[in-house]
């Protein structure tokens, strides 16, 4: 078993086709919905800005197993947030904890960011417990809107307690939690 950690390059993408699914509509967002050559080229390039997206993944003998985006960097204050994706049929493995290692040890030694944050769901547990065992710190609570608002009367008929819809915008509950340089182990 080879496990590489690196950016992710062109022709990687089209590997995500073979990505599993969620069932859960709360978690469609991060199924990947694409299926032809412009679409994967466009995500691809959307991921390539050069000074405010820096896209890594960790790969199981060359297949993506996740990736994760360095976003809303904001250098003056020495702070970025980041996003992260796992193919469904590796979530609860291990492998989103060892792919967040492995990125905050990159970008913290190779960029002038001293506080990572990122923002996580209320009811998505699992992804909590992963980033708390990391070192992740909540630091406050946001009611906003969700990120996937294309299913959520679907998402509204299954879990009505975790969401309500403002002025037709469905709205939920995240922690933004944040991960210091200094909590590095040197």
């Amino acid at each position: 078993m080879n496990l590489e950690f690196r950016k992710i390059k062109h022709e990687d993408v089209y590997k995500f086709a073979k990505w599993g699914r969620h069932e859960d509509p709360r978690f469609y967002q991060y199924n990947f919905p694409y299926e032809h050559k412009g679409e994967f080229d466009a995500w691809y390039y959307s991921k390539q800005r050069l000074l405010t997206k820096k896209v890594y993944g960790l790969f199981l003998d060359d297949f993506p197993l996740g990736f994760v985006t360095l976003k809303h960097i904001k250098w003056f204050k020495k702070k970025a947030e980041l996003g992260i994706a796992i193919d469904p049929n590796y979530v609860s493995e291990g492998f989103g904890s060892e792919l967040l290692r492995r990125y905050l040890d990159y970008i913290f030694a190779h960029y002038p960011i001293n506080i990572m944050a990122l923002r996580v769901a209320h009811f998505n547990k699992r992804a909590q417990k992963s980033y708390e065992k990391i070192g992740f710190k909540k630091i406050k609570e946001v009611y906003e809107p969700f990120e996937e608002q294309g299913f959520k009367d679907l998402i509204m008929d299954k879990y009505p307690e975790q969401f309500e819809i403002i002025d037709g915008i469905l709205y939920t509950t995240f922690y933004v939690m944040e991960f210091h340089k200094s909590q590095l182990i040197k």
